[in-house]
């Protein structure tokens, strides 16, 4: 309730903002689009509706619109003020209406202070053509929320811009669409880069992220003081009115990447390597399971090389997760019970629903979500993911190639079965052993163009083409395509 009273004034203080009969933003970037999707099954192929926030449906045929409007306005010479609105519509049998984006953001100083619904990815990766981070991805609706933080690479004082920062923290709201429902975020992000103007940057951060608080499908809601904050913010226990093992463990579910990589500029070309390693405990800080990440390179080209633009590549693997769920020997009052290990990545045991908003991973697409809506019951993964960005004359083309093999899940005491026995074979003999299970391969790619149409000397006038298929059975089998135009303002 609280998130949508938020959210309604921010789209009311927008409209205000945006209709001012004297026009108070003197620049702005208004488009309207609309595609028409289709598929030979009734899934929508994998890279048809991942990573692009939520906007299409999962379950095949589909016609949306989409309405953007953008407004900027230099309040001085070093404050300024944007605000921005992004409706889709999306008729039929998933019919929905919705704001993908709307927020007001205050920039001054070397900070943003953010309000609302708005595009974001943490930690650091190649947003646009990355299979997915392992944090906060493209790939859900954006979540409501409060933010503060630096707008860019921030040198710190007496270090003479040898070594820089950049980070953020936000409070968010998660809604009622979860088995907790309520349901509040806490995050927050930080990385220091080192090199100043140095052509080799290397740079170490992390990103951590907090589902707490919340109310019951029983009608108990959790607590929400300051002290709670404070225990989430520090991963420190709660108290009585706390979950059980939250009181001597961590207060809420916890869960971030370790984030390591450079950026190297040769010879006009931008390289960014990095390499984030996702953590769910706090032995795992200690990279535990440091064979668990996400590796990936990117490469911008100069302008004088022909037909590509950028490149990217990415391997995934996250099989071990500190290992299989073992009994204790020592028995150690930490609050994690007789048990040990197994990360058991974006499933909670008390927040059933995961690190899931709107029925769709935040994070990396390729963890498989239940389908009632109560965790992951594929997180154990080993994938290679290729794409690309190029321009031939006028016209834009992307692409993307994603090999996986998964393998399902552990077997926990904590989380009950998900469907991975039924999908993946998998035998849970008890609370910590498992036999049987096979793998499971698939294939995801996607070729897509865009062109303008020049009208009256014009080009604001594009029109979009794209083609998907999609091999296996985890994401499904099936043809797509989406034809789209945009009309920019």
């Amino acid at each position: 309730m609280a998130q949508n009273k938020f959210f309604a004034f921010l789209i009311f203080l927008y409209l205000i903002l945006v209709w001012n009969p004297a026009q108070l933003f003197a620049q702005s970037h208004t488009s309207f689009e609309t595609n028409a999707l289709f598929s030979t099954s009734d899934q929508t192929p994998f890279w048809l509706q991942s990573n692009r926030h939520g906007i299409f449906s999962q379950n095949g045929n589909q016609w949306t619109s989409r309405f953007q409007s953008h407004q900027f306005l230099d309040l001085s010479s070093s404050v300024s003020l944007t605000a921005g609105a992004d409706l889709v519509t999306r008729p039929g049998m998933n019919s929905t209406f919705f704001f993908n984006q709307g927020y007001v953001k205050l920039n001054g100083y070397g900070f943003e202070l953010s309000a609302g619904r708005f595009h974001n990815t943490s930690p650091i990766n190649d947003a646009e053509l990355s299979m997915g981070s392992l944090g906060v991805s493209h790939n859900a609706i954006p979540i409501s929320q409060i933010r503060l933080g630096l707008t860019d690479w921030t040198p710190i004082p007496f270090t003479n811009e040898f070594v820089e920062l950049k980070g953020h923290i936000a409070h968010g709201w998660l809604g009622s669409r979860r088995y907790i429902s309520d349901v509040l975020l806490h995050e927050k992000a930080a990385h220091f880069r080192f090199g100043g103007d140095a052509s080799f940057k290397p740079y170490i951060g992390i990103a951590h992220y907090v589902k707490w608080a919340g109310t019951e499908p029983g009608g108990r809601e959790l607590p929400v003081r300051f002290t709670d904050f404070v225990n989430v913010f520090f991963a420190f226990g709660g108290d009585e009115q706390t979950p059980g093992p939250d009181q001597t463990y961590a207060l809420g579910d916890h869960l971030g990447a370790l984030d390591f990589g450079f950026f190297l500029n040769l010879n006009e070309t931008d390289i960014v390597v990095y390499r984030q390693f996702p953590f769910e405990l706090l032995t795992n800080v200690l990279l535990k399971s440091y064979m668990d990440a996400l590796t990936g390179i990117s490469v911008t080209f100069p302008e004088d090389v022909k037909w590509l633009d950028r490149f990217l590549y990415e391997f995934l693997y996250t099989k071990f997760q500190a290992g299989p769920r073992e009994l204790r020997d020592d028995r150690a009052p930490d609050g994690r019970g007789d048990y040990r290990y197994n990360e058991n990545y974006y499933n909670h045991y008390f927040y059933r629903t995961g690190w899931a908003y709107f029925n769709r991973s935040i994070g990396n697409p390729l963890f498989t979500l239940n389908e009632d809506n109560l965790g992951f019951f594929n997180n154990r993964i080993v994938a290679h993911h290729i794409a690309f960005t190029s321009t031939i004359e006028s016209v834009s083309l992307t692409g993307r190639a994603t090999y996986s093999r998964n393998y399902g899940k552990r077997c926990d005491n904590r989380v009950p079965d998900l469907g991975e026995r039924e999908v993946f074979g998998i035998e849970c003999v008890n609370v910590v052993d498992t036999i049987g299970g096979r793998r499971i391969d698939q294939w995801s790619l996607q070729l897509g163009a865009e062109t303008p149409i020049p009208i009256n000397g014009r080009e604001n006038l594009f029109i979009t083409a794209e083609l998907a298929l999609d091999s296996g059975e985890i994401a499904g089998n099936q043809f797509g395509s989406l034809f789209g135009f945009r009309w920019e303002f």
